[in-house]
């Protein structure tokens, strides 16, 4: 439960009262929570966007949903979106890279990246039927928690300290392969075997997102790298939704 607790504090802006101090292994153990958190954050959406509709037009609902995942999270995910941006892009050495990606100032690369990501993120969700809404936005976050859960598991983190390590340390095949089973049933339940479909989609998406990043920075990923990975998967899951949109309901009851 303390596991739970901490990946809620560490994702979420949510106050979380611990019973006591966390220790490293409750931290490197709250990883494999990840997608649950991911889940009670579509939860707060949903039920955000049930509201807005009531007396707002859908421009507006979707901009609010948009700007409010960023509060929820506290723009943890977005913040390593925009420093991979500008550390990936770009001709530098490794080392370079991660120099630029630990500095807290935001360059020309992350500015350009966190408008496309926002501006993709904001059409997705107009492009999302009335009825799909609801699965879409509980839906994503876990897909992009999830995407986070692999890429910690089957990348090697590339920095000398951080929370990488941890979670390395204390989650692994096994762990993933849980987490992944627990968004398979899930996402079967919400979206029938288009979910399915979409896991794999987010799987596969993740995988190659973590090679090109390999690719950049050999000795292996960053934090920063996580929060681009969870924030992409979670956009490319929008995407697919209101994109395949006559697919989904057409499997809806198959």
């Amino acid at each position: 439960m303390l596991s739970f607790l901490v990946a809620v504090q560490f994702l979420t802006t949510l106050p979380v009262p611990l019973r006591r101090q966390a220790s490293s292994e409750d931290v490197g153990r709250a990883v494999r929570y990840f997608p649950i958190v991911g889940l009670w954050l579509g939860v707060m959406l949903a039920s955000l966007n049930w509201l807005l509709n009531f007396f707002m037009p859908a421009n507006i609902v979707a901009t609010l949903l948009v700007a409010s995942l960023l509060a929820f999270t506290g723009a943890l995910h977005f913040d390593g979106f925009l420093d991979s941006c500008d550390g990936m892009f770009g001709y530098r050495t490794p080392e370079r890279r991660l120099e630029i990606m630990r500095d807290s100032h935001v360059g020309s690369f992350a500015v350009a990246g966190g408008w496309v990501l926002l501006t993709l993120k904001y059409v997705a969700l107009l492009n999302i039927p009335p009825d799909l809404m609801t699965p879409a936005l509980l839906l994503a976050p876990v897909l992009g928690r999830w995407a986070l859960v692999t890429a910690v598991v089957i990348f090697p983190y590339g920095r000398d300290s951080g929370l990488g390590i941890l979670f390395k340390q204390h989650t692994g095949k096994l762990e993933m392969a849980l987490a992944g089973l627990g968004v398979l049933v899930f996402s079967l339940l919400t979206l029938r075997l288009f979910g399915v479909v979409l896991v794999l989609t987010n799987f596969v998406f993740a995988y190659l997102f973590g090679k090109y990043v390999m690719s950049k920075l050999p000795a292996g990923l960053t934090g920063d790298s996580y929060g681009a990975i969870t924030e992409s998967s979670e956009t490319l899951a929008w995407l697919i939704i209101g994109a395949a949109a006559g697919v989904i309901k057409s499997m809806w009851f198959l």
